[in-house]
Order: C-alpha cells, then structure tokens, then sequence
C-alpha cells in the first residue's frame, strides 16, 4: 500500500476515537445522542448515510489501491489525503467545542449556543469538516457513485443546515442574530 493509503486509514482511526470518546463523555453527562431531524426524516437520513458511505469508499480505496477504473495520479492522492486531514481536525475541533450539544438532529433538551473555539469561524464546523472529507473522497476515489453520493449528500446537508438555523433562530432570537452578524454559515 502506498504511504498515503496508511494516512488515510490513520485520519478514520483518529475520527472514530475521537467520536467514540465524546459519545463516552455524553452518556457520563447523560445527553441524548439522537435529536429530532431538522428536515423531512427521509431525507435527513439519507443526507447521512450517503455522505458517510463516501467515507467508507474512501477507506476501501486506501485498503485497495487497486479497486476502480479511474487511475488518480499521486499528486491528487496526496491532495484528496491534504483535504482528508484539515477536515478531520475541523471535525475534532468542533466535536470538542460542541462538547455534551452534539447531537444527530435537533436537541430536545436545553443547550447553549456555541460560539468559542472553532464555533468563533464557522457556524458549522462539523458539517464543513464532513463536506471537506467527502470531497477529498471523490478525489482519491473518483467513481460515479461516490460522486453522486458527495453531490446529494452535500445538497441536503445544506437544506439540514438551513433547518438547524431556522430552529437556533426561535431558540436564541437577538443572540443567534448578533452571531450570524459576525460568523458565516460555512467559512
């Protein structure tokens, strides 16, 4: 395997420990980990699972440089391998920031609107993190599937988005408006 493939797998080990350890730190602070979806559940579900399926082509093809019928040229490898990492370490960032308000979904329970850390540049890091990461995954996998998996799943993570803010905006009022003043909704 190329060094880069080795790289990759190191990038979804550390996402995985790092969910695996706040999911730990929510049920010690007994926070529910499912919300409400903030569009239609269909969806909204389906918005998730085709963007994480793109991670998982993205491990394959690390697994098994051979697979697929598009040579990538190792410069793009290394580029897609670049993109993988920034956007792990927003993911991390914002999973740490987020603390206990991480959620899949709408909260139920009473929160307080993040605006330190990662939060101060982006009003929703994990999900520019997620889109960076299935990005770099077209480019090192570049397959029609995963192409049409990335371009669905980031349209409705977008109309997600919009759902979420809609709901932050009746749940905060003048303190949502004041952060959106000064924060974009992406970069």
């Amino acid at each position: 395997m190329p060094i880069h493939s080795y790289l990759v797998i190191l990038a979804f080990i550390i996402i995985g420990l790092i969910l695996t350890i706040q999911m730990f730190a929510m049920q010690q602070h007994g926070s529910e980990k499912l919300g409400k979806p903030s569009i239609a559940k269909f969806y909204f579900y389906s918005g998730k699972i085709t963007l994480f399926t793109t991670w998982a082509f993205f491990i394959t093809k690390a697994i098994f440089p051979e697979i697929g019928y598009i040579r990538v040229p190792p410069s793009l490898s290394w580029i897609a391998v670049g993109l993988l990492w920034l956007g792990a370490v927003i993911v991390s960032l914002a999973f740490r920031d987020l603390g206990p308000s991480l959620k899949v979904g709408l909260p139920k329970q009473e929160t307080q609107l993040k605006t330190k850390g990662i939060y101060r540049f982006s009003r929703n890091p994990i999900y520019v993190g997620v889109i960076l990461i299935a990005i770099a995954s077209c480019l090192y996998f570049p397959d029609l599937i995963n192409i049409s998996f990335t371009i669905y799943g980031i349209l409705i993570h977008h109309k997600i988005i919009r759902g979420e803010e809609r709901f932050l905006s009746r749940r905060f009022g003048d303190e949502w408006s004041a952060y959106c003043a000064h924060v974009r909704r992406y970069l």
